[in-house]
């Protein structure tokens, strides 16, 4: 944690952005929009990828940063939701996690120059979005073998820690593990953000 984003804690309570997925809908991005010229023949349907929106889509989501900041927001937190390799593999793209977390972070900060730039007064800060897996630990996918998981711990806790050290790289402030419905992957995620 800097000693910016600390002294400023010391000092008042800071508001965090909102839902950046409700955002991202409004702008109904078609399959072409999400694959932009990059991705034209990957071989699997990208809708839906809305982490994948900061290669393909970068002024949308850095506009939407800036809405939050306009809007009073004091932290932005990246559009990593699902950012790590587990729910990337639904896509084929697991390769792409360490890119698409750096470009979160940087185009997040992108946002942050650009409101300031503007005459907005900070300091304002980055939170690198760690969200919930398409696995769980603790429930079996399959009904008729209680005990079989589609994941190992190792497994959940390194894709998190690919994840956070990718953010880390593109210059979050802090972390902000979210929305993580399986307390066994909060607890991978904890124990890769150690």
């Amino acid at each position: 944690m800097s000693d910016a984003l600390r002294d400023t804690l010391a000092h008042r309570i800071l508001v965090l952005d909102g839902a950046m997925g409700t955002m991202i809908q409004r702008h109904t991005f078609t399959e072409a929009d999400y694959r932009g010229e990059r991705f034209a023949d990957w071989d699997s349907p990208l809708a839906g990828n809305n982490d994948l929106l900061v290669l393909t889509q970068p002024d949308a989501i850095r506009d939407i940063y800036v809405q939050y900041l306009e809007a009073g927001s004091d932290v932005v937190s990246t559009n990593t939701f699902n950012a790590q390799a587990v729910s990337m593999e639904d896509y084929g793209m697991q390769g792409l996690v360490r890119e698409i977390n750096v470009a979160a972070a940087k185009v997040a900060r992108e946002a942050i120059e650009v409101h300031l730039a503007s005459g907005a007064s900070g300091p304002k800060f980055v939170a690198g979005s760690i969200g919930p897996m398409n696995r769980t630990l603790s429930l079996s996918p399959d009904v008729e073998d209680p005990g079989f998981r589609g994941v190992t711990f190792d497994q959940v806790k390194d894709a998190y820690r690919e994840q956070i050290e990718a953010l880390a790289e593109g210059g979050v402030d802090f972390f902000l593990l979210e929305t993580v419905f399986d307390t066994l992957n909060a607890k991978a995620a904890v124990v890769a953000l150690r």
